[in-house]
């Protein structure tokens, strides 16, 4: 019912846009089971040994507390997508400084290096 309304309420220009997110979450969430079936499965391999008593509501819970992590994931992938991450061209190069300044670039002179010098005797506080 939540993604009808969202649709509904998507002009038609962005109709496309909703329907690849709506798309990924359900996917993400799909695949957030999907992966939360296997690591309790794999858990229960790994600890096949031991004389374990799980509820049901138990396992359900540590396989659901994947699927909204997969949602996000999904979401998160979609709009990497969608999103134009390229800068414009026309711009110019980004190493020069963008100061309104016309002044000739100078560089600063160095400083006196002092000679190094050790000792295993401990300095004077």
């Amino acid at each position: 019912m939540l993604f009808k309304m969202i649709l509904d309420a998507a002009k038609d220009d962005e109709r496309a846009i909703a329907r690849g997110f709506l798309k990924h979450i359900v996917v993400g969430i799909g695949a957030g089971f999907a992966l939360g079936s296997a690591v309790l499965v794999a858990l229960f391999l790994i600890f096949a040994k031991l004389d374990l008593h799980v509820p049901v509501v138990f396992m359900a819970a540590a396989i659901l507390q994947f699927g909204p992590i997969g949602g996000l994931i999904g979401a998160g992938i979609h709009l990497s997508r969608i999103t134009d991450r390229s800068a414009p061209e026309d711009e110019g190069d980004d190493d020069e400084p963008d100061g309104g300044t016309k002044a000739a670039v100078t560089p600063a002179p160095r400083a006196p290096q002092r000679p190094f010098t050790a000792s295993l005797a401990p300095s004077p506080a």
